[in-house]
Formats: C-alpha cells, structure tokens, sequence
C-alpha cells in the first residue's frame, strides 16, 4: 500500500471521497487543487497541473515531506456541452491541456523520482470514453484520451514496478454535476437509463479508485467503469 498519495483535485468531489477513505487507512495524504482542501489531516497545495514548472515545484516539496509512493490524478473540468460545429477549438485543446497534458506532467514528475521504488496510479477516465455521445467532441473525447495514455504509461512504466489503471465513473453526484442541474440538465434520463436506476456518490467511485490503488497487485492498464450498469445497456 502507498504510504504517501498525491491526490489532484482532492479539495472537492471524487477526489475529497478519495483523500477521506485513504486517510482511513492510514496514508499520508497530500492534496494539489485549484482550492485548498478542506481537511485538516492532509498537506494542500494550490496547483495547476498544466503549469509543469509548478507541477515539478510541487512533487519536489511534497516528497520532501515522505517518498511518494501514489497518485490517484482527480483533477478536471466538465466541457462546453455543445455540438461539435460550435465549439471554440480553445475550449477543446484547454480540455486535452487539463485532462491528458496534466495528467502526464504530474505522472512523470512523480515517476522521474521514484529510484526503482513501486508506485500505483490511478488516472479517472470516464463513460463519455466509450462509444459516441453527442455534444462531447472536447470533454469526451480528452477523458478517451487520457484512458489511451493510461494504457500506454502501464505498458511503459510496468518493467519500473509501477501499476498504472484508470477508473471511468458514470453520472456522480459530484459539485460539477451538481452545477449542471442548477443550470438545468436534466438526470432523469440518465437515471431511468442506469440499470441500477440512481446516480453514485462520490464514494462510491472512491472505493473502487482505492481498491485500484492499494489492493489490484495484479491489476495493469484496465480501465474500470463504475457507472452502475451503463456502459452494458444494449440500447
């Protein structure tokens, strides 16, 4: 088990879920946000992980504190839910920026410093990687890119002692998703849709981030959805 993980986007939502259930088992915790994280127990650092000067900066203090031994990478930003022939093509490169840029800063960042020592990842993929949706050519299809880099790094830094996997959470009752109902979206379908018939919580997909952390020895390059039965509807 990693005794010191890196948590992005740890402040709020799936990741805050994270920080509290790793806590419980005894990690050490340090938390790089947009925001502080609210937690008392954990390091915090306010951190844009596509500033890789910032990033470095940040991995460098934090392993100071403890050898960094995981990182479960939250972090994100719902998209511009628009068709494809309207979106602004900055809003669809900040998207692959964030999501799969971002993600390889800090990944590479921790592994550079790793000296042969085992490490797990976690990348947080999601059910809008697999198949086609409308009005999800930026957020999408950065979160069906970030699941290709999570198979390629598995494949890379596996012969390093390094697990890498992804988890791909269906419709969470997170604060993002939480902002679209209060700009109107509608979850009823998606509920009525879902075999399971209701949204999961943040915990939820936490448990299943922290099994793929600690507990998957064997577990390499998969990507779990954890959606309630989604993703095996036929139609």
């Amino acid at each position: 088990m990693a005794e010191h993980v890196i948590v992005t986007g740890g402040a709020s939502g799936i990741g805050d879920a994270v920080v509290g259930m790793l806590r419980e088992r005894g990690c050490a915790v340090t938390v790089f946000d947009l925001q502080p994280s609210p937690r008392p127990d954990v390091h915090s650092a306010v951190v844009d992980v596509c500033d890789e000067a910032a990033v470095d900066a940040a991995i460098a203090e934090a392993s100071a504190r403890g050898a960094i031994g995981g990182l479960v990478a939250c972090h994100g930003a719902r998209g511009a839910y628009v068709p494809a022939l309207e979106i602004e093509l900055d809003a669809l490169r900040r998207q692959f920026d964030l999501h799969v840029v971002g993600t390889l800063a800090i990944a590479r960042s921790i592994v550079r410093r790793l000296d042969g020592s085992p490490a797990s990842i976690v990348l947080i993929s999601s059910t809008t990687a697999y198949g086609g949706w409308a009005d999800q050519s930026d957020y999408g299809t950065a979160k069906a890119a970030e699941r290709k880099l999570m198979e390629n790094l598995a494949v890379e830094w596996a012969p390093l002692g390094v697990r890498v996997n992804a988890v791909a959470p269906g419709h969470t009752r997170t604060p993002m998703v939480e902002s679209l109902v209060a700009a109107g979206y509608d979850l009823s379908t998606a509920e009525r849709r879902t075999p399971r018939g209701q949204l999961a919580a943040p915990e939820e997909i936490a448990e299943a981030v922290v099994w793929m952390l600690c507990d998957a020895s064997h577990v390499i390059g998969q990507c779990l959805p954890v959606d309630g039965g989604w993703t095996v509807v036929g139609k």
